[in-house]
């Protein structure tokens, strides 16, 4: 009998811990896939007569290394596993294979976030498109987002770089790569693979203290992405979607009344919403 009882209630706890896992799953399918990445690319070869500032144009560019290639993009998910990379291979150096593997990655991406990539990683996505004669996604910068510009509209610092926030904040700082290790890759040099392999560490490490920054930092910035309409509530809070919300006092902005507030379970400033005249919620 005793035996019988211990088998049920073994049964009945795992019962118990399948339909956590299983919910715990739901969820996470539930939720919005935030993509974070991050890419380094070759450097351009030209002829100069002297050293020293000067303009260098575009004639004095090396056939053979007169557009950039992207070496690896390394890529992470709002899901606390390690960063993966994609890469133009050592002996190939294949930058439309890495372009046409990212955009897959990001299709299934409900937002996407970068350091510096407004003005450089997706500018130079598209221009790689362009030049390997491949599909364009027009849409797909509305839908990221940009540590630094974030950081630059927030935060005054003495460095805005990767390098300087990620030693402050704790996270050891980037991994140490030379100029040398660029050119030893695309010449493919006695230390190319070396310095190959080490370069996608860097990269991992990149991007993977930029989701980490994100989310610290976060609490102090407003993101573009609002995960309340991912959720479709219209009274929720804008990074966790929660409805937990408590008023944290009104503001007026053009003339329009706001009423502002901060969510109970992230902490977070969760958003604002309108108030109409007769000060009810539109």
């Amino acid at each position: 009998m005793a035996r019988l009882f211990s088998e049920f209630i073994s049964d009945w706890i795992q019962g118990q811990l399948n339909e956590i896992d299983r919910d715990y799953k739901m969820k996470l399918n539930d939720m919005p896939r935030i993509l974070w990445f991050d890419m380094e690319i070759s450097p351009l070869k030209a002829y100069v007569w002297q050293l020293g500032k000067q303009v260098v144009r575009h004639s004095q560019l090396d056939k053979d290394f007169n557009q950039w290639g992207i070496i690896c993009i390394t890529y992470c998910w709002n899901d606390g596993k390690p960063a993966q990379c994609i890469d133009w291979g050592y002996e190939e150096q294949d930058t439309a294979k890495v372009v046409r593997e990212f955009d897959e990655i990001i299709k299934q991406a409900d937002h996407v976030i970068g350091k510096n990539n407004m003005r450089f990683d997706n500018k130079m996505l598209n221009a790689a498109r362009m030049l390997n004669g491949l599909p364009g996604i027009p849409d797909w910068v509305r839908y990221t987002d940009d540590l630094e510009r974030q950081m630059r509209k927030y935060f005054r610092l003495p460095s805005q770089s990767l390098d300087y926030i990620s030693e402050q904040m704790g996270l050891g700082g980037k991994i140490k790569m030379e100029f040398q290790d660029w050119i030893d890759i695309v010449e493919k040099n006695g230390n190319g693979r070396k310095s190959f392999n080490k370069m996608i560490k860097y990269g991992k490490k990149d991007v993977e203290d930029t989701r980490t920054l994100w989310n610290k930092l976060s609490e102090h910035f407003e993101p573009k992405f609002n995960s309340a309409t991912f959720y479709d509530k219209s009274l929720a809070c804008i990074n966790c979607a929660s409805s937990n919300l408590k008023k944290n006092g009104t503001r007026v902005s053009g003339g329009i009344k706001y009423q502002t507030y901060i969510c109970n379970d992230c902490a977070r400033y969760a958003g604002r919403v309108s108030i109409n005249r007769e000060d009810r919620l539109k």
